[in-house]
């Protein structure tokens, strides 16, 4: 029995994160596509770009069907991820590519948004919003990616003053980009810096959420998320049960056990 969470391919079918099996001209429409992901883990919908680059990062995990397309198309992708100190080791983030679907997905989304943030951004809030009655309360704002530009991160900002009826959150590594409009976020977004093994420093009075890898005594007293116990399993406390993160207070410290 074929395994979905391996990189396999039989003949032109490629079988995605659920078994499923496409081709992989499918995969690569954009049109079949939504920007969004609706993280049933969660409860939360969320919004995906790559997160490190994938000659650096990606190469324990990107399935090689993946990677001979995007060499067949030239295609040169770079990630958003602007944590300093080298590969993340255990990112979770980087984990979501080992699945085609995600990987071509997360892919397509960063060539989008790269090339134009404010078009992507307005594809991403006409997803989210353009039926009122089934619009998300929630948003997070990247459970892969970063704040890497400037016009990105004020094309979100724009959309998040245009929704005061949705909570939106984000953790961010990228200082020299969010720095100088913390000032103005609006009251709906919770912008929290996103220390990971010491690798960020930290952003203004944003709140911190830290990664505990069990190495600081300091960060292991910290309050810690309740969805993820100290062995690294789901406790099954959803994030929209919660809430701490979409309104996390300036100055508060909160951790996470260590997860991949």
């Amino acid at each position: 029995m074929l395994n979905p969470k391996n990189d396999f391919v039989n003949a032109s079918v490629i079988y995605d994160s659920k078994g499923h099996g496409h081709t992989m001209p499918a995969l690569w429409d954009p049109a079949r596509r939504r920007c969004s992901y609706d993280n049933g883990k969660t409860g939360i919908v969320s919004i995906n770009l790559l997160a490190g680059d994938l000659a650096e990062r990606y190469g324990g995990y990107m399935p090689a069907a993946v990677a001979a397309e995007l060499a067949l198309r030239d295609a040169d992708i770079t990630g958003t991820c602007v944590c300093e100190g080298g590969t993340c080791e255990g990112c979770y983030a980087l984990k979501m590519t080992r699945y085609i679907d995600v990987a071509i997905k997360l892919i397509l989304n960063t060539l989008e948004c790269k090339q134009d943030p404010a078009r992507f951004v307005a594809l991403v809030e006409s997803e989210l919003f353009s039926e009122p009655l089934t619009a998300p309360r929630v948003v997070r704002v990247h459970d892969s990616g970063d704040f890497f530009s400037v016009p990105y991160f004020t094309a979100v900002l724009a959309m998040i003053r245009r929704h005061p009826e949705c909570r939106f959150g984000a953790y961010t590594k990228a200082a020299r980009v969010v720095a100088p409009f913390l000032a103005a976020l609006a009251d709906n977004f919770s912008l929290s810096c996103s220390p990971w093994k010491g690798h960020c420093d930290p952003i203004g009075d944003l709140p911190q959420f830290i990664l505990d890898d069990g190495t600081d005594p300091e960060i292991a007293a910290l309050p810690h998320c309740p969805a993820v116990d100290k062995d690294g399993r789901r406790t099954g406390i959803k994030c929209s049960q919660c809430l701490h993160c979409y309104k996390a207070r300036r100055g508060d410290r909160w951790a996470v056990y260590f997860h991949g």
